[in-house]
């Protein structure tokens, strides 16, 4: 699905020693970046090109954002949450670049994560796997993405997959930027270490979140606009999301519209698929709109707002609905539950 806001647009404040400055773009939503700086002027932005961390990378050559609180992480000053020593690792939806994960990373930043908004092979939609007879073409899809890989419907090379770019951009970040710690979330062998990953994402991103956590014993699962893998002609979820997952179940969140049709998948479609990965067993889905934090420990965490006009899956009320959950306009009203989603521990 293609995403219909402008592309992510980062500022840069650079007061240390060791911090290497970066070409930012030039805005075109410089008031509402301008508001979300205001609400978080501690927070350091930047973007870095996937290709500087890499040579090998040469497509979906975007900059991804860069948020860390520099008082937390590195100052460690009283008064201020602690240093989680935890990454979120945000992917965006088909062809994203929305810049309401600004908003979003920099209340992550406040809490104490390092945040990393990270591009990667995203112009093919999950949703071209929705009418397949093959019952692992969803996670085959997934799979080619995140590692390396062929699918029926995509190939991938090693070098743009998710994972090299995650670990080729946290070498570089510890390298120009020793005393922020990026190299915490990478092994001993150069591998990433899951277990200290907080992995979302919107829409394709947050797909490829909740498989990347089935594999993979993570620190924490955000979904918005996700987990959409539905096999229409069988009337049936994907069937990666009945997988052992290497993750506890208690550590997997979604925020979801209840009118968001996009990628052909219904929100009736969507709780199914929540269901079938088992997050029904930790508490039923709870409407934001009508209860209050702490959203009675759900996992599950839906919203009318805004009301919409939806004539079909890609209308533009559809998609207003598919991004409400991100949309930095209303970062005040959602603060609270990006709160929740982001530090949230009852089992």
């Amino acid at each position: 699905m293609k995403m219909i806001f402008a592309a992510t647009i980062l500022f840069a404040t650079f007061a240390r020693a060791d911090v290497t400055t970066n070409t930012i773009p030039t805005s075109t939503n410089e008031n509402v970046i301008s508001q979300i700086k205001l609400a978080h002027p501690n927070v350091t932005i930047f973007s870095i090109l996937p290709s500087v961390t890499d040579p090998e990378i040469k497509t979906f050559d975007y900059p991804g954002g860069v948020f860390v609180n520099r008082d937390i992480v590195v100052e460690h000053k009283e008064g201020l949450p602690q240093d989680r020593h935890e990454l979120l690792l945000w992917l965006t939806g088909t062809g994203g670049k929305s810049i309401g994960t600004v908003a979003f990373s920099c209340v992550a930043a406040d809490l104490g994560y390092h945040v990393i908004n990270l591009n990667y092979v995203d112009d093919i939609p999950a949703s071209i796997c929705r009418n397949d007879n093959d019952p692992n073409g969803f996670e085959e899809f997934r799979m080619a993405i995140i590692r390396g890989g062929q699918s029926k419907h995509i190939t991938v090379e090693r070098s743009e997959s998710i994972e090299n770019r995650v670990i080729k951009l946290l070498q570089y970040l510890q390298k120009i930027r020793p005393r922020e710690n990026w190299g915490q979330f990478l092994n001993d062998d150069g591998t990433i270490k899951w277990e200290s990953i907080a992995v979302s994402g919107q829409s394709q991103g947050g797909g490829h979140a909740t498989l990347i956590a089935i594999k993979h014993r993570v620190a924490r699962v955000i979904c918005t606009g996700s987990p959409k893998d539905f096999y229409q002609k069988e009337n049936i979820p994907a069937a990666y999301y009945k997988e052992s997952s290497a993750t506890p179940k208690n550590r997997y969140f979604a925020f979801n519209h209840l009118q968001d049709y996009t990628g052909d998948t219904s929100p009736e479609q969507l709780l199914k698929n929540l269901k079938s990965l088992g997050l029904y067993e930790l508490g039923s889905p709870v409407n934001v709109d009508a209860e209050g934090y702490p959203y009675h420990h759900s996992r599950i965490l839906m919203t009318g707002y805004p009301i919409v006009d939806v004539t079909g899956s890609q209308s533009e009320g559809s998609l207003t609905a598919h991004f409400s959950m991100l949309n930095p306009k209303n970062a005040d009203r959602w603060k609270q539950v990006w709160t929740y989603l982001l530090t949230e521990t009852t089992p």
